[in-house]
């Protein structure tokens, strides 16, 4: 048996331009819990932030494969329009480009290591978050072994953007439960909660090829409860949602 622990999640919006302030505050509040939620939950989350801890070296990679072009530029210009030069010059900048090819390798193994692992992970994303990167996972799917690695490292690293964003927010979405079209609340990365107007509900957890549901009608009335407030037809309440640790 798996333990249940309950946690509350508060969603307080104000109904008039009066309580505008405090509904911010309640809101700011309210997402800060819900980041603190799925930073414990999710394994998911875990490895997003060990990709986004890489972010900075694979910027770093990206821009000296940038200089590397712009010098090369700059040698092909020159070339052919002094007879003499200076060789010292030239022997220098000879030399930075070898460094910056031997750089542009390294970049291109690491895109060659990192997308079979960007992949699996794009493979745990829910429906909304998985339309979102469609154009930055097809590239990364399309790219060979020894091809140009600028377009697929940027594709890497916008996925974890992203993944990053979508993780710290709450989305909501319309996707088919149960045979049936349930609106679906995200908590992150980390939970999923769905429901309709016939009784149906459950809920979604990220799984190693995709997301797993589970039906719970006994969720309905909390999850609706929840649907109604964020869209200001209910006053601010608490609401109670359970989530299951492996």
């Amino acid at each position: 048996m798996k333990p249940i622990l309950t946690y509350s999640v508060v969603a307080m919006l104000a109904t008039t331009h009066a309580e505008e302030s405090t509904r911010d505050a309640v809101v700011i509040e309210l997402r800060e819990t819900i980041s603190k939620i799925v930073d414990v939950q999710s394994q998911t989350s875990k490895e997003l932030r060990d990709w986004e801890s890489r972010k900075s070296a694979m910027d770093g990679l990206l821009e000296i494969h940038r200089r590397e072009l712009s010098l090369l530029n700059e040698e092909l210009e020159k070339s052919g329009q002094s007879a003499g030069g200076e060789d010292e010059a030239k022997q220098a900048a000879k030399a930075e480009i070898e460094t910056l090819r031997a750089v542009r390798r390294d970049s291109t193994e690491a895109v060659a290591r990192n997308i079979p692992r960007a992949l699996a992970i794009a493979k745990r994303f829910p429906a909304p978050l998985l339309d979102e990167c469609l154009p930055e996972i097809t590239t990364l799917q399309n790219w060979k072994s020894g091809e140009e690695p600028r377009e697929a490292l940027q594709s890497i690293l916008s996925v974890i953007e992203k993944a990053i964003r979508f993780n710290r927010r709450v989305t909501r979405n319309l996707e088919v439960r149960d045979g049936r079209e349930v609106e679906v609340l995200y908590l992150g990365l980390a939970r999923a909660y769905y429901a309709d107007r016939s009784k149906n509900a459950g809920v979604g957890m990220p799984g190693t090829d995709g997301w797993i549901w589970t039906a719970n009608p006994d969720l309905n009335s909390e999850i609706l409860k929840a649907f109604e407030i964020l869209d200001q037809k209910s006053p601010p309440a608490r609401l109670k949602l359970p989530v299951a640790i492996d």
